[in-house]
């Protein structure tokens, strides 16, 4: 992880010994007395934290010594079909580290309904995915996410200004590219499941007003196509006009 994040901001902090963030800062950063690690505060600033006491048992002691803006989440919301598990969870730790806005499920005509019951959505685990994502992104804004009955009751919480695209390899009207107009300062994308989407999904989407747009003639895993359809958007649009960089 590139920060460890918090919930809420302190300028001191004591992390029990058990704590796994401060296992992190022990035993992976090697931490001591005087070491500087970076931290932030869930959808707030990033900040530079010094090691300021390592107890015997392995508890230790944080002090603020400086804070700056963290990036700005990227404008793309997404909208997918609900699926497996396994899937779900590399999607979720890959979106929040690209720093999407928010991230939204429903149970496609296609998907299994009994996803939804598996233990990452009836747990924190899917939480802890988004976390780890943000961890790894230098960021600090936590995606949120939200699951709807059917895919009319998503597209219409989703309406608004912006790009509305629906990914699709068989009928779509062209490239992802050709799709997106200039000047656009946001987009809504919906992938489907695995087995993609039914041609009543894909009436629905055209019926209220969504674009269909392929990524090209190979097939690829659904994990696969949100990182390309992020970064395909945020290209085109100029998302990225800055790098990484800090000031602490």
């Amino acid at each position: 992880m590139n920060l460890i994040l918090f919930d809420t901001p302190f300028e001191t902090r004591r992390l029990e010994a058990g704590d796994p963030r401060g296992q992190h800062i022990f035993k992976v950063l090697r931490a001591r007395v005087g070491t500087k690690v970076f931290v932030g505060f869930i959808n707030g600033l990033r900040a530079r934290a010094e090691v300021t006491l390592v107890e015997a048992d392995g508890a230790i002691s944080l002090r603020v010594i400086g804070t700056e803006a963290a990036p700005k989440p990227l404008p793309i919301r997404l909208l997918l079909g609900l699926p497996r598990p396994h899937t779900a969870k590399r999607i979720l730790f890959e979106a929040a580290s690209m720093g999407v806005q928010d991230l939204h499920f429903f149970e496609a005509e296609r998907g299994e309904p009994s996803y939804a019951q598996s233990s990452l959505w009836t747990s924190d685990e899917w939480k802890e995915r988004l976390r780890l994502g943000t961890e790894q992104s230098f960021g600090t804004h936590v995606p949120e996410v939200g699951m709807h009955t059917d895919l009319q009751s998503a597209i219409s919480f989703l309406q608004g200004e912006g790009a509305h695209i629906a990914l699709d390899n068989y009928e779509a009207a062209g490239p992802l590219p050709q799709q997106l107009s200039p000047g656009l300062r946001s987009a809504v994308i919906a992938l489907g499941p695995e087995r993609g989407w039914s041609p009543n999904e894909r009436d629905t989407f055209r019926k209220n007003g969504w674009k269909l747009a392929h990524l090209g003639a190979h097939v690829l895993r659904l994990e696969t196509a949100c990182t390309v359809a992020v970064g395909a958007i945020s290209a085109c649009l100029d998302f990225y006009d800055t790098q990484t960089c800090t000031i602490l």
